[in-house]
């Protein structure tokens, strides 16, 4: 029996990790404003929802139904994006210090807060959400069958939803403003691994597990094309009405990553080991590339040309970012080949 080819997927996921670069660097900004808003704040709001979506989707694949087997892939998979995230933790340690990020209302609370919910940089949230999306999921698909699971996380996400960019409709509503005050001191966002992550792991799950027939890539071509347009409305409307308290949980979010994910189940691409990690490397190191593009920028008196075009500033920051994961993907690959032969010449020699 062949095994399945998911390249499509790491494909998808590299563009995914550009589109955060592109989220936090406004490429079209300079050009146009209205343009940069669909792209910047709205198109790369399916990012996240793809990592998640593929995340559930290869995890729950691996389910066996033995209790104590999936357990114990559940805590590799926990115990290796926790090591992941630890290690950028650390490596964003000096630039946190740097930026003052641990002075001034800086607390155990808030470090806490920041671990367990927020990240301790601005894009660190994503790992922590994981880990807790996973973990509610998991407990949901060993508890309940799968229009359960689905409809539970789907409650969760419209919770979300009210605290992010439905938070305006509920102004009129005191009582419930209020729960989410309360709730606003535990985290700063609902975007995060009680409310956002668990539907879009849950959706990966069930087309895990279920079988789901396969039309013309074209189909799921038309159908994301038409979700995230309805997205595109959705997002014009409800900022042009001041309702969002912030802006990264959107309803035809779901069907447009939904569709975007099968449709690059059916790309006939190739990939590796060295390009998944390099994704995942992207994403991790972008901000700091952000931080050297501006630097090397100013010391070189080029922002006119780096900073200032919007466009340059993107594709910059994106090349800086792709040679840091390289490089990084290129040093572990060197780390794991020396490594071994070590602890052979220590046990040979003991």
């Amino acid at each position: 029996m062949s095994k399945p080819n998911y390249s499509g997927l790491d494909w998808i996921k590299f563009g995914a990790a550009l589109m955060v670069v592109a989220n936090h660097t406004s490429p079209l900004l300079s050009y146009s404003a209205a343009a940069d808003f669909l792209i910047s704040n709205l198109f790369t709001r399916i990012a996240v929802p793809i990592f998640f979506m593929t995340a559930g989707f290869l995890f729950f694949r691996k389910m066996t139904g033995d209790l104590l087997t999936d357990r114990s892939a559940l805590r590799g998979y926990m115990l290796k994006t926790l090591k992941l995230y630890i290690t950028a933790i650390l490596i964003y340690l000096p630039l946190n210090m740097y930026t003052g990020n641990f002075s001034g209302s800086f607390t155990a609370y808030s470090l806490i807060k920041d671990i367990v919910f927020d990240g301790t940089f601005y894009h660190l949230w994503y790992l922590p959400a994981l880990i807790l999306g996973l973990f509610i999921t998991f407990y949901m698909y060993q508890k309940m069958k799968m229009k359960a699971m689905l409809a539970s996380a789907s409650l969760l996400y419209i919770l979300g939803l009210l605290g992010d960019s439905y938070y305006g409709i509920m102004q009129s509503s005191s009582g419930i403003v209020h729960v989410y005050e309360g709730l606003f001191t535990v985290f700063d966002y609902t975007r995060n691994g009680l409310f956002y992550a668990p539907i879009y792991l849950a959706i990966g799950a069930w087309a895990a597990k279920s079988q789901l027939p396969e039309p013309k890539p074209f189909v799921h071509a038309a159908l994301f094309a038409v979700s995230l347009g309805l997205m595109f409305v959705e997002g014009t409307l409800l900022h042009s009405a001041g309702v969002p308290r912030h802006d990264s949980m959107y309803i035809f979010a779901l069907p447009a990553t939904y569709f975007l994910f099968r449709w690059s189940l059916q790309w006939k691409v190739q990939s590796n080991k060295t390009f998944r990690e390099w994704r995942v490397w992207v994403y991790i190191l972008h901000p700091l590339a952000i931080v050297l593009v501006r630097g090397a920028a100013k010391v070189t008196h080029s922002e006119q040309l780096f900073i200032s075009n919007s466009l340059l500033y993107f594709a910059s920051v994106c090349l800086v970012s792709i040679g840091m994961a390289a490089t990084t993907v290129w040093l572990m690959g060197i780390s794991r080949k020396i490594q071994p032969s070590r602890f052979r010449r220590l046990f040979l020699n003991s």
